[in-house]
């Protein structure tokens, strides 16, 4: 496989039922997008900040995703946390956007685009190393030219989808042998895929791109 240098959106990395990210790379994200530094930036992403408020996807305890923002004069002393799935500091608990949020500036996953839905609508994958989805997990809700920098590259067991379809392919930059991915998959051996996916992302409505 070519190597290429990504920048993956919407990453989330899954360990033993909990979410860790490369500190680093998930803070220079998060830098990038002018959210403040924290712990949550290791278990949260799309990470912005709108009118003096934090927004970010957090995964909790359970493992499932969550929307949620809090507001910044409230944290001026104390680090920004992901708290099961909720954007805290100190004493002062965040909320969830359960009825969805403002776009991220500058566009982004939060932006409808066509054949999709924004915000917490949108189409998500998570992939695992290992089949009936065990393992190492990665959620992404962003297209993946190349999986190599993230660890995943030709490492892929089985897969599940929140909704619409996703194109898996062999090669990075959606290259080679690509399909289209309408549901959860057990395991990946029954497909001839297995160990054998380098990019992904959403198709499009009604197939591949």
């Amino acid at each position: 496989m070519k190597k290429f240098v990504v920048a993956a959106a919407g990453l989330v990395m899954a360990a033993g039922g909990f979410s860790v990210v490369n500190v680093g790379t998930a803070e220079a994200q998060v830098q990038a997008r002018g959210a403040p530094r924290g712990s949550y930036a290791q278990s949260c992403t799309g990470s912005y900040v709108n009118q003096g408020r934090l927004y970010a996807d957090c995964r909790d305890m359970r493992g499932n995703v969550r929307e949620t923002s809090i507001e910044l004069a409230r944290c001026s002393s104390d680090e920004i946390v992901n708290r099961d799935g909720r954007l805290a500091c100190g004493r002062v608990m965040g909320d969830f956007e359960n009825s969805g949020r403002p776009n991220r500036p500058g566009g982004g996953w939060d932006n409808n685009r066509p054949g999709q839905g924004g915000g917490w609508n949108q189409s998500s994958i998570t992939v695992y190393r290992d089949a009936n989805y065990r393992g190492q997990s990665m959620s992404f809700r962003d297209e993946v030219p190349n999986l190599r920098n993230l660890g995943m590259n030709d490492a892929i067991s089985s897969i599940r989808l929140s909704r619409g379809s996703w194109e898996v392919c062999e090669d990075a930059n959606y290259r080679g042998r690509c399909e289209v991915v309408r549901g959860d998959i057990r395991d990946l051996r029954n497909t001839g895929l297995n160990d054998k996916i380098s990019s992904l992302r959403p198709a499009r409505s009604g197939g591949r791109w």
